[in-house]
């Protein structure tokens, strides 16, 4: 009988032991689950490709999206409306560690971020699969994010600027002078004459020592690859500059 008494006591005495359980063990019903963040992984950058087009043969694009949050969109439709660069700025956001939604006037886009890349997202916000798949991949691409450089030339005065290759040379276009230069040492500092043609998709600086025609075309940098919503031929004598450049605001 004793040991029956002894058993029993020895039962309830483990019992009360497996109740008794340390705060935050699995026995604590009360303990809280630590929450997990979720780290969402920055998309900043130059994205560009050539995305299919219903009427045309492809439509240039290129979007940057900025650290603060605004983004840069420049889009030039091939074989349509004379290649006339459109840029449209605005907001975006990060929906997700992988989605990415700009905000335009008309319209939105959204963009799922793979490897490195900017995937264009059909109008309900899913990938778009088969065939085509591969048309509305966008590639990164270094430089584009140019705010610090032509806020300098902004408090300069500078009202233009362009730049092109082989060899490197540079143009600024102020309100009362124009200024171009080469990696070479060449230079042209002059007066700046009014623009004649002056319409909205061409003009036209001559002087007596340079010749500037700025068409509103997509251009593409033929080192870094980065677009801009200018093409700019100048002449000297019988030397001929192509290059890119942009309005400053």
């Amino acid at each position: 009988m004793y040991k029956l008494i002894y058993l029993s006591v020895f039962i309830a005495v483990l019992a009360a032991c497996n109740n008794n359980t340390t705060p935050g063990t699995q026995g604590d019903s009360t303990a809280a689950a630590t929450p997990v963040k979720t780290v969402i992984k920055p998309v900043t950058g130059t994205y560009q490709g050539t995305l299919p087009c219903a009427d045309c043969p492809g439509m240039d694009y290129q979007v940057t999206l900025f650290d603060d949050h605004t983004f840069s969109e420049l889009v030039a439709y091939q074989g349509r409306g004379l290649g006339i660069a459109q840029v449209e700025t605005g907001t975006w956001k990060q929906l997700s560690d992988s989605t990415v939604l700009i905000e335009k006037k008309t319209d939105s886009s959204s963009f799922l971020a793979a490897d490195g890349k900017l995937l264009l997202l059909d109008r309900e916000g899913k990938r778009i699969e088969g065939a085509l798949a591969t048309n509305y991949v966008l590639k990164p691409v270094e430089g584009g994010d140019r705010r610090a450089q032509l806020a300098e030339k902004a408090k300069a005065g500078i009202l233009f600027s362009a730049h092109g290759n082989e060899p490197g040379w540079a143009l600024n276009l102020e309100r009362k002078k124009l200024l171009f230069y080469t990696m070479n040492g060449d230079s042209v500092q002059v007066a700046l004459p009014a623009a004649r043609p002056n319409t909205d998709t061409l003009k036209v600086y001559t002087t007596p020592q340079i010749t500037i025609q700025i068409r509103n075309t997509m251009c593409m940098d033929d080192m870094s690859g980065l677009m801009q919503p200018n093409t700019v031929d100048i002449q000297i004598k019988d030397k001929v500059y192509h290059g890119c450049g942009q309005y400053i605001k």
